[in-house]
């Protein structure tokens, strides 16, 4: 039987990746209708999963992609920045030589099926709603745990502590580019913008949008230095806050919560 070669591509940038098909396809469909709800019924998906599509990419790419837009006789809404059609430019190209690379090792495929679906399993994703781009800007290696700050390109400092079998592992140096990952339980948000914790990785912003289930809330916290956070938290503990689209807060996060990944 013959097989056929199907596959996918990513834009990366210093070797990570951020952009693919269906994220270059969420971001035609918001710059044809110009909003974020047009272009989440277009990928059958919804405006929340759609919101946290365009949060990851902002928070992965070194400029935005995607901004609103206030005012205006619809009341605002979203478009694409300068770079982010440049990146669709660049894609479409690739995306064309890509297709004639498949389709060109196709035709000389002699393998069996099973090894094709070694290579799929070896596919992976990261569940953690928390996702960014950052590079390491000092190490402090204690006896055990070391203390591996980094940056955002927003220029948000996040810090994480790690074992030393881990650094050496990561082979981590400053200078490196990592991702920190850490779930959104992890993140506790405040209302009392002078509050301090023991925790040292503290972020002031405003809430950018509230998203409310039957017993669970997920707030997503526009850093005033750029870029999102994402917390979830109960309900009860959501009308406590009395939080609102707009209102300051404080979001904290362990160090011990994000764990660095390279790939």
């Amino acid at each position: 039987m013959d097989n056929t070669l199907e596959g996918r591509f990513w834009i990366s940038r210093s070797d990570h990746s951020f952009l693919g098909k269906g994220r270059m396809e969420l971001l035609l469909f918001i710059e044809e209708t110009g909003s974020i709800t047009k272009a989440a019924k277009m990928m059958k998906m919804s405006y929340k999963a759609a919101w946290d599509t365009v949060d990851t990419m902002n928070n992965l790419s070194e400029h935005p992609l995607v901004t609103r837009v206030k005012g205006g006789k619809g009341g605002g809404g979203t478009e694409l920045t300068p770079y982010a059609k440049e990146l669709i430019a660049t894609y479409k190209v690739m995306q064309e030589e890509h297709h004639n690379f498949l389709n060109n090792l196709s035709k000389r495929l002699q393998e069996d099926n099973g090894h094709f679906r070694l290579l799929e399993s070896m596919n992976v994703r990261i569940s953690a709603r928390n996702q960014l781009k950052m590079r390491v800007i000092e190490i402090r290696k204690g006896a055990v745990e070391s203390e591996i700050f980094m940056r955002h390109h927003h220029k948000e400092t996040f810090m994480a502590i790690i074992t030393n079998d881990s650094l050496e592992t990561l082979e981590l140096k400053v200078g490196t580019e990592v991702h920190a990952l850490f779930k959104a339980n992890a993140v506790v948000i405040s209302t009392d913008t002078d509050l301090k914790k023991s925790d040292r990785n503290r972020f002031a912003g405003k809430v950018n949008r509230i998203s409310r289930g039957n017993f669970d809330a997920e707030v997503v916290v526009e850093l005033k230095g750029g870029g999102t956070l994402c917390s979830t938290m109960s309900i009860d503990a959501l009308e406590a806050l009395q939080l609102q689209n707009g209102m300051d807060v404080v979001a904290f996060c362990k160090p011990n919560s994000i764990i660095i990944g390279i790939w």
